[in-house]
């Protein structure tokens, strides 16, 4: 392992030689702090514990890195730069935000589990919903919450749901009246919208962006999962821990006042309000990049 830091650059090549000379034979602090130094490098958690994603990063062979470094600069022209954008790299699970070519946020991001994949795009921030609704989609309704609303009968009342007639019609179908009993997901004949509020999947803020595959950033009462290392939980929207922060900041860009902002954030009822400069959206796959130390 000395020998693969060094070459790696973590290890200086004194630094190596002091431990050679030293005879080291366990896992001292120099050599934590390399580790730390490589996983800092590579995306990962900087805690120096050799665990499954650091052993695959340290084995990977001087092809593959160069490999990994072709297609990630590939990648990386697909992607134009605009003096204001917000890019969120999905496998980092990070958010960053620039306007005007300055850096003025960054966030950690959750982003859709392996079978509900986050899909690569470029958009752009539209505009910013208050206390949003949200009009759960067709597959989440069938595959997550019907199931629940079958087996405990107030599952629905109890985190402010209300069935919904059709996508064409506004009529609420009273919960009671459902025979949950005879109730298939797959047929299910109405739509699913939950109310505003502390319970609300999509928290205090949505962030719409033009797409055909309804995905868009909004924040999440489940704060407690942004504190995880690996962040693939959502249903392939973006879930970001600062998005308090991102819309006053978006809203301010577009003109909007911090004295109207806090106006609409103490108010329960839902709005919309449009950006007049949008600002563009990339949502990237990059395995490497360029730090700001130049690594």
């Amino acid at each position: 392992m000395i020998t693969i830091l060094e070459n790696l650059g973590d290890l200086r090549d004194f630094e190596a030689e002091q431990i050679r000379a030293a005879g080291v034979r366990t896992y001292n602090i120099d050599l934590a702090n390399a580790v730390k130094n490589f996983q800092q490098r590579h995306g990962l958690k900087p805690d120096g514990a050799i665990g499954p994603q650091t052993r695959q990063w340290l084995a990977l062979s001087p092809q593959s890195r160069i490999q990994v470094l072709a297609l990630n600069a590939q990648r990386s022209r697909m992607w134009p730069e605009a003096p204001s954008m917000l890019i969120v790299n999905i496998p980092n699970f990070e958010m960053n935000l620039w306007l005007d070519n300055q850096h003025v946020l960054d966030s950690k991001v959750i982003v859709g589990r392996p079978s509900r994949r986050t899909p690569v795009m470029s958009t752009n921030v539209a505009s910013v919903v208050f206390n949003p609704y949200w009009n759960v989609p067709m597959s989440i309704m069938r595959k997550d919450i019907l199931p629940k609303a079958q087996r405990d009968r107030s599952y629905l009342h109890r985190n402010g749901f209300a069935v919904i007639r059709s996508w064409n019609s506004s009529e609420q179908i009273p919960i009671h009246t459902i025979d949950w009993r005879l109730m298939n997901a797959k047929s299910f004949p109405y739509r699913l919208r939950q109310k505003p509020g502390n319970r609300n999947a999509l928290g205090r803020f949505k962030f719409n962006m033009p797409n055909d595959q309804a995905i868009y950033l909004h924040d999440t009462p489940a704060k407690r999962l942004f504190a995880k290392e690996t962040r693939a939980f959502s249903s392939g929207c973006v879930r970001v821990e600062q998005a308090d922060d991102l819309a006053m900041i978006l809203l301010n860009h577009s003109g909007v006042t911090e004295q109207r902002v806090n106006s609409l954030k103490s108010r329960t009822k839902t709005k919309t309000v449009g950006l007049q400069h949008k600002v563009k959206v990339h949502l990237i796959y990059q395995t490497a990049w360029v730090d700001k130390q130049g690594w």
